[in-house]
């Protein structure tokens, strides 16, 4: 009787952990912890996009033909209520090449975080590497870039029905503007 008065609390607090990471049973029906339940505010679920196209444009000087603008990028987060299976998505696109990670993962906002203003952390859990042009790539995140690359804090900041995205520090003047899809 002793030792389960001992062994009771722990029992309790590994209930309580298996509970607070939203186990579930996967295809090979064994038990997948690695996507933690997190809080999302309601007003910030759903697909966020944000792009920049510089409007310098690249002019063959020979023929006069336009060949394209300098630099286009695109931004793109889905963030469910639960925090699991969100996404990102980083594009860049150059006169040379062209560039593309998508991550899945676990959105987990911050204590005190409000719809208004707060941070997250992008949990990465899963990511792929596309690029193409002046090289080629394509393959799966190593487990060092998901954890050390592509897991990461940003801060953000609701105004006009958009908000403004910083990754790693407080919302500045030239935060990514991102609006609802």
């Amino acid at each position: 009787i002793n030792k389960m008065k001992r062994l009771f609390p722990i029992a309790v607090l590994l209930a309580a952990a298996l509970c607070s990471c939203g186990w579930a049973i996967n295809d090979q029906n064994t038990i997948d912890i690695s996507l933690p339940r997190t809080y999302s505010p309601a007003q910030l679920v759903g697909e966020w996009a944000s792009g920049y196209t510089n409007f310098t444009q690249v002019i063959d000087a020979y023929n006069g033909r336009y060949l394209e603008n300098t630099w286009q990028s695109g931004k793109y987060f889905k963030i469910t209520d639960d925090g699991r299976n969100s996404e990102a998505y980083f594009m860049a696109k150059s006169q040379f090449a062209s560039t593309a990670t998508k991550i899945t993962g676990t959105i987990r906002f911050d204590v005190g975080s409000t719809a208004e203003s707060g941070a997250f952390t992008l949990l990465a859990l899963k990511a792929h590497y596309k690029g193409w042009g002046s090289v080629t790539v394509d393959r799966e995140a190593t487990e060092d870039e998901l954890k050390n690359n592509l897991t990461g804090k940003y801060y953000y900041r609701a105004e006009n029905g958009w908000i403004r995205i910083e990754p790693g520090k407080e919302v500045g003047p030239y935060a990514s503007s991102f609006k609802r899809l």
